[in-house]
């Protein structure tokens, strides 16, 4: 067991990351602006009284001090982001200032305090377009003609990529980064198609795309993401070789229309319409969308996704959205 300091623990991945931590006996420490609220709050209700609640900004050097202070985390796992990569666009000095500044900090308190581990969560926007398939760790991240495909989202979890590296040559910080795609599941926040055609089925309501039915990706469950995060944190550092894992299923990539037709199985009646061609997002994005190798992954961590099958994991999240929804109605 290990005492372990997540930031962003509040949001939708972070809950999750904490449930798995939780139950696996690790103390944890959820450091974000806020406590949970809505599902996150409810996902984490039993275990609350086994979860210490820092206030932290990340961008706010001593109130990082002082957390790392009082806590003393044996591991880091830092998710804490602005995950919006069209308000990113909009704004880009909040990539600069929040993503990589605040990764920065988050690092350096982490060398300061002698972090065992520090686990970083980047992205699949770091990727320039596909090269080869299935796409693995190694893939490029920047070619002579092309960067990494989402912008200013993307380019800052690069920056945070290569500080984390740098803090691993230069301190002999030992590192840890994960690469999650298209991260679903109870508690989303972020639709990719997922959460509208759940709830508002669930609702009795319609829910209409203009665009995107066969819009593909790796659509990954937030408990394997999760459970991938745990291995990581507990795995000895003489059983890993790499540094850079895919949060993902390695399973063929699912559209969007194959998502609503399962929800048309699994909710009876669900009204879901998903229009035919992309629009100037996905078109970008496409390019970047390949089947991904988790093969080190399950090597060198033993990680095997429970939900390989996006049947499977819709099923998961319409239950416990259900039962969510019967308890805070």
């Amino acid at each position: 067991m290990s005492k372990v300091l997540v930031t962003g623990g509040s949001g939708f991945i972070g809950s999750h990351v904490i449930r798995d931590l939780v139950d696996t006996g690790h103390e944890v420490v959820n450091a974000d602006l806020r406590p949970p609220v809505g599902p996150a709050e409810w996902l984490l209700e039993d275990a609350s009284d086994q979860i210490a609640f820092a206030q932290m900004d990340v961008t706010n050097w001593s109130g990082l001090v002082a957390t790392f202070t009082e806590h003393r985390p044996d591991a880091v796992i830092h998710i804490a982001a602005i995950v919006n990569p069209e308000a990113l666009d909009r704004q880009p000095g909040l990539a600069v200032n929040v993503n990589i500044g605040g990764t920065y900090n988050v690092l350096e308190t982490s060398r300061l305090f002698d972090v065992e581990r520090f686990i970083l969560f980047s992205s699949m926007g770091v990727l320039a377009p596909v090269q080869f398939e299935p796409q693995t760790v190694d893939h490029p991240i920047f070619l002579a003609d092309h960067g990494p495909n989402v912008s200013f989202y993307g380019a800052a979890k690069v920056a945070s990529e290569a500080l984390a590296w740098a803090y691993n040559s230069s301190y002999g910080l030992d590192i840890g980064i994960i690469r999650p795609s298209a991260v679903y599941g109870f508690g989303q926040q972020h639709p990719i198609y997922v959460k509208p055609m759940v709830e508002n089925s669930l609702a009795g309501k319609p829910t209409r795309f203009p665009t995107g039915r066969n819009f593909p990706r790796d659509y990954t469950h937030a408990v394997d993401v999760a459970t991938l995060t745990r291995l990581m944190v507990d795995q000895p550092a003489d059983k890993i070789r790499d540094r850079v894992f895919f949060g993902a299923t390695g399973e063929p990539l699912v559209t969007a229309g194959d998502i609503a037709n399962h929800v048309r199985d699994l909710i009876p009646g669900a009204d879901i319409e998903v229009g035919e061609g992309l629009d100037a997002f996905q078109e970008i994005d496409l390019k970047c969308r390949a089947v991904l190798s988790i093969d080190n992954a399950r090597a060198q961590l033993g990680f095997e996704p429970r939900f390989l099958q996006i049947c499977d994991g819709l099923e998961d999240y319409i239950n416990k959205y259900r039962q969510y929804a019967e308890e805070r109605p």
